[in-house]
């Protein structure tokens, strides 16, 4: 079958099986692919996202606040949880199959016989739809590292780095400051960028200070304080002159990512009053961050924690709730479980591990293993391991006894959850 004719399904399929391994890092292919493209951003504006957590929650206030404020936003983030189509949105709309097809199509035929990545041939199909499409904003989430990642083809107008912690370090490297210096290389020469880390690696002022890129860093630049109903906020726009916002509302997602958000758009020199950043932050939301629903008279928390630094974060959320917890855990095998594990345990009552089937999947009895490692458990504290999220809800719901179900530990998992709960993620 001619690959013009593929459905969206055909062509996610033949992604996946195309090139030779999953990632490939590198820009010297994709480069050529997209300057045979031949795209124009011209009148866009790009704020491009990296960091090892909080780029979703960024992209989502972003957003939320910049379609406030009136603009027509694009957003291209990663991975999704039940459809591809999530990855691309216009005004929070998903991206529809023909939009990707056409994507597709447009990338394969530019890339002659170059070999691309699943991820690759996504990403270059999302730029040529932005580029279509040319709304007023676009924003663009890095999927790994920085510097070497497709979406750092497109220069950006602002640059934000929102954390820095241990992860993929098969591609990154095995310290903050290597990650780091990885994260900054979305920096562009006398180009604002931000960086929403209180304790950043060096790394990343070093490498801004070599390209003259001013570097607005939290903590130093801007500032947020929090009260019991509301926060404030504190920093500098384009020229540098001093802004302050009082009295905003608290958002839903990290409100240390809300800040870093401010920042950035007060360096885009796009025109935001404070009312639209609060009724931006009010709504701005990400499916699978911190998701609290009831299903069938069972309460349910959805998070994609996945890494020591996320999981802690969660754990310290869950902490404030003073509720038993019941934490369904998948996750993927290079990831630090043991370390996800050991920030969880303070807070966990009841354990349940899950296999996921994907490529890097961990096993449930892997995860036990993990679990033992990290947990010394007693003889009375013995977790359930499960085949699937799916096995594992089935169980909890037939017991109808818990007071809170958390599912946490990668994009997978939770996707599994949301499609077993038959909830849209959107």
């Amino acid at each position: 079958m001619n690959r013009s004719e593929f459905t969206l399904a055909q062509w996610l399929s033949w992604m996946e099986a195309s090139h030779p391994v999953a990632i490939d890092m590198g820009l010297d292919r994709c480069r050529q692919v997209y300057d045979s493209l031949n795209l124009s951003f011209e009148g866009v504006t790009v704020i491009t996202v990296a960091g090892t957590n909080g780029k979703g929650s960024s992209v989502a206030m972003l957003d939320a606040i910049l379609q406030a404020a009136g603009y027509a936003t694009a957003c291209y983030t990663s991975p999704h949880l039940n459809r591809y189509n999530e990855r691309i949105r216009f005004n929070s709309l998903l991206s529809t199959d023909d939009q990707l097809v056409s994507a597709f199509n447009a990338v394969d035929q530019a890339r002659g016989n170059i070999s691309l990545t699943y991820f690759e041939m996504g990403t270059l199909a999302a730029l040529w739809l932005i580029a279509q499409r040319k709304p007023d904003v676009a924003l663009l989430e890095v999927g790994l590292g920085g510097r070497l990642d497709v979406v750092n083809l497109v220069d950006a107008d602002v640059a934000v780095i929102t954390t820095i912690d241990i992860d993929h370090v098969d591609w990154l490297g095995d310290n903050r400051e290597s990650i780091g210096r990885e994260k900054a290389g979305i920096f562009r020469e006398s180009t604002p960028a931000v960086c929403g880390d209180p304790a950043p690696p060096n790394s990343i002022s070093d490498y801004a200070q070599l390209i003259s890129a001013p570097l607005f860093q939290v903590g130093q630049d801007f500032n947020f304080t929090h009260e019991t109903n509301s926060w404030d906020w504190s920093g500098a726009d384009s020229k540098k002159q001093p802004l302050t916002y009082t009295n905003l509302p608290i958002p839903s997602l990290p409100l240390q990512n809300a800040a870093t958000v401010l920042q950035a758009i007060a360096l885009s020199g796009l025109d935001v009053t404070e009312s639209d950043i609060s009724r931006g932050l009010t709504v701005a939301k990400v499916a699978g961050r911190m998701d609290c629903f009831a299903h069938n008279g069972q309460q349910y928390l959805l998070d994609v924690a996945h890494n020591p630094q996320s999981a802690q974060y969660l754990g310290e959320q869950l902490a404030k709730l003073k509720t038993p917890i019941t934490l369904v855990l998948g996750m993927l095998s290079d990831k630090d479980c043991t370390a996800v594990i050991e920030a969880l345990a303070p807070i966990v009552n009841e354990w349940h591990f899950v296999g996921l089937s994907v490529n890097r999947g961990q096993t449930a009895d892997q995860l036990k293993a993990c679990w033992e490692k990290a947990h010394k458990p007693q003889a009375s504290d013995v977790p359930v391991c499960h085949h699937d999220v799916s096995t594992a809800l089935a169980y909890l719901e037939q017991r109808a006894e818990t007071k809170l179900i958390v599912v946490a530990g990668s994009f997978y998992t939770v996707g599994e959850a949301y499609a077993a709960l038959g909830r849209d993620v959107i």
